[in-house]
């Protein structure tokens, strides 16, 4: 890892690593996506297969693109009993946790006498996406199908990669199982976006997109944004640690849990922050250690090459500097670890005395989370990410008469008078 000592050093330091990351994708990548995209909305399924084909599994069939309900049943049936209590656990954790997000309906009386609310509908059909490439990722299929479930979507669709002999993973298969997805494509990429966001001749296209994916997944994403929702665009892991003075002992655990994150892959993004140098000193060198010992070395350590770890003045610079790196996880470290949380506004999810793992696969919370900085200003996936609120508004007579005259004046700074007029005429 990088080293910088001092607040002014680090924050530079993470800017640049937040600007590298979001610019990480060529034009080269960008004009391959948008050919994807486009022979996909032209060709459809064949386009698909042909996708499919190239990027998955040579020999894949037509017919084989639709996984079938006896084969979502055999990889269910094919998991050891611990595997399958795991992922039932895991499922109902992330279900409790988000039926307590679910908003309500409301509706109050205005001064005026109109009756004014809102009403919170699911959209119809949510595309999901479960990536399979250097693994497979049960658990975000979960992440992904309750919290769309719980929000009441009807169709729930997921896409996933064939493997090389053709087939879905069987893991993915059996997570869907447990989340009650029974409408599953074996496609991945920017050919899945397409198929989700235009339709083919088999497949209905879908109201939101939802998951996250490789670049080419997530610059297709952006590219069909308008024709359907998108639930954000996600990048490579990312985890934020924050350790104060009195955390020396537990060096080990800290840098299990960097190193947690950077295993992902080299494109992850790990971030150390501690107002003791012994600290900082133990971190990394139970890194180290660790970090051989590990049988996903090679991706770490090529995350870690490009990760930080700072030293600053105080935990109130270090909860500055992980606040204005808007990572996609934080950790906090210490017996004052709430008292602190106060003072980092941007976070995808924060973990107090906790390690990040624990929230990617069973506490709860959905694991698909806002990276490279953009924390500042969005969420990570919930019930609301399948919802869309309708304003009801209405208005008697009475109400209108009594707010004509000065929607009137706002009309006309607005060179608007037909507004005027159609208000005047229903307050008669």
């Amino acid at each position: 890892m990088q080293f910088f000592d001092g607040l002014a050093s680090a924050r530079e330091a993470v800017q640049q690593a937040n600007a590298t990351r979001a610019q990480a994708a060529s034009a080269a990548t960008e004009e391959a996506v948008r050919s994807i995209c486009d022979d996909v909305r032209s060709r459809g399924d064949e386009a698909l297969l042909d996708a499919g084909r190239r990027f998955d599994c040579p020999t894949l069939q037509l017919d084989d693109l639709r996984v079938q309900a006896d084969e979502i049943e055999a990889a269910w049936h094919s998991m050891p009993d611990n595997a399958k209590r795991a992922l039932e656990r895991a499922a109902r954790n992330i279900e409790a946790y988000h039926q307590l997000q679910k908003p309500y309906d409301f509706s109050f009386q205005s001064p005026e006498g109109a009756t004014l609310g809102a009403r919170y509908t699911p959209v119809e059909r949510a595309g999901i996406y479960a990536p399979n490439g250097r693994a497979a990722y049960p658990s975000t299929v979960l992440m992904l199908a309750i919290p769309a479930r719980v929000a009441g979507v009807r169709d729930v669709v997921l896409a996933t990669p064939a493997g090389k002999d053709g087939n879905a993973h069987p893991v993915i298969l059996a997570a869907a199982h447990v989340a009650g997805v029974r409408e599953i494509w074996k496609m991945g990429g920017a050919a899945a976006v397409a198929a989700f966001a235009y339709g083919t001749e088999r497949i209905s296209k879908v109201d939101k997109i939802a998951g996250p994916g490789s670049v080419y997944f997530t610059l297709a994403k952006k590219l069909v944004f308008g024709e359907v929702g998108v639930d954000g665009l996600y990048g490579p892991s990312e985890v934020a640690i924050i350790a104060d003075e009195q955390q020396l002992q537990r060096a080990p655990q800290l840098a299990a849990d960097l190193l947690a994150q950077a295993e992902h892959g080299g494109d992850s993004f790990v971030l150390f922050v501690s107002p003791s140098q012994a600290v900082c000193d133990a971190v990394q060198s139970e890194l180290e250690t660790q970090t051989n010992e590990s049988p996903r070395a090679r991706f770490a350590l090529e995350a870690l090459e490009n990760s930080l770890m700072c030293r600053v003045d105080s935990m109130e610079e270090a909860c500055v500097l992980t606040s204005e790196a808007a990572l996609e996880h934080v950790e906090i470290w210490s017996d004052k670890a709430r008292q602190w949380s106060e003072s980092v506004s941007h976070a995808g999810a924060m973990f107090l005395n906790t390690p990040v793992p624990l929230g990617d696969y069973i506490i709860g919370p959905s694991h698909t989370l806002p990276t490279g900085g953009t924390a500042r200003f969005t969420s990570g996936v919930g019930v609301d990410t399948f919802l869309k609120r309708t304003s009801i508004v209405e208005a008697p007579s009475q109400a209108i008469a009594a707010l004509a005259d000065d929607l009137e004046i706002i009309a006309l700074l607005e060179d608007l008078p037909g507004h005027a007029a159609a208000t005047k005429k229903a307050a008669q």
